[in-house]
């Protein structure tokens, strides 16, 4: 398929691709998520807050001592009542409407989520190996984000590496009967004819839209069809010479599609490999 491989590592990156960082907000943020885990429930005097759960009595007589309860969790918009109570403290009356009638309740209770500021104490429990520490704790963090800032990145590098290796490599044609072809075709068609049966249309009716492309003449689809097929033809041949390039061993797989499909992802995990240490991520 490949008759002139385009080394992938000349590609020049835009330096803003190969810089990120990781901002302190970002990492307070991931840690009141850790401290959320230790989360308690404890009563306060009030005045109510939004994320309270609110204890209410109210006279009813279907109840053997004439007294109704209701939990209410204020701000999360179950019951009109919620919305009523913000600021409200203990032994306060509220007027509303529930069950049907009007009724004058009693806030008899107020209790408040409680996340605790994360301590070395806290931390073990977490049970993340090989941190014991707040500090730590931090460092495994920020290495978490800063891997989630720098798979954003490739995004854009990746972009840039496939055009120009598709543009710079040369390969061979590809031609109806060859394997890769015949392989790759049978893969869309079978998606085209699922598509179809869902539809109840023929598959030359729903091409054009599986294509993307409403407006096209059906010769028009079939042609952008055949160039996809030659695109990903094309992205597992760059994945099958950069895995021999290296001496990579991908393994054997049941068919021919699933060694195309696992050629295709070898290209960017190459590229992955090579360009991500590259981003510098700092910790501000």
């Amino acid at each position: 398929m490949i008759k002139k491989l385009y080394d992938f590592r000349q590609v020049q990156i835009p330096s803003a691709l190969l810089q990120a960082q990781v901002t302190r907000e970002e990492l307070d943020a991931e840690l009141h998520r850790m401290a959320a885990r230790f989360t308690t429930i404890a009563p306060t005097n009030g005045p109510v807050q939004t994320g309270d759960v609110v204890a209410l009595t109210f006279e009813d007589p279907a109840q053997a001592d004439g007294v109704g309860r209701l939990w209410a969790n204020v701000g999360k918009d179950f019951d009109e009542i919620e919305n009523l109570l913000l600021g409200f403290m203990l032994e306060d009356r509220v007027q509303t409407r529930y069950a049907g009638r009007q009724v004058t309740m009693t806030v008899a209770g107020i209790k408040r989520l409680q996340v605790p500021a994360l301590t070395d104490a806290h931390v073990p429990q977490l049970g993340i190996a090989g941190v014991s520490t707040l500090t730590e704790l931090e460092d495994e963090l920020f290495d978490r984000l800063a891997e989630g800032q720098r798979k954003r990145k490739f995004r854009g590098i990746m972009g840039i590496v496939s055009k120009a290796v598709m543009e710079n490599t040369e390969f061979e044609l590809l031609e109806d009967g060859h394997p890769w072809y015949q392989a790759l075709h049978g893969q869309l068609m079978a998606r085209l004819e699922a598509l179809a049966v869902r539809e109840g249309k023929s598959v030359d009716e729903v091409l054009p839209m599986a294509m993307r492309m409403p407006e096209a003449t059906l010769e028009e689809s079939r042609q952008a069809l055949r160039n996809m097929i030659t695109e990903r033809a094309r992205q597992a041949a760059l994945g099958q010479a950069c895995a021999q390039e290296s001496g990579a061993d991908l393994g054997s797989e049941e068919s021919l599609e699933a060694q195309l499909e696992r050629y295709s992802e070898y290209f960017e995990e190459a590229a992955y490999a090579y360009f991500a240490p590259k981003i510098q991520v700092e910790r501000n």
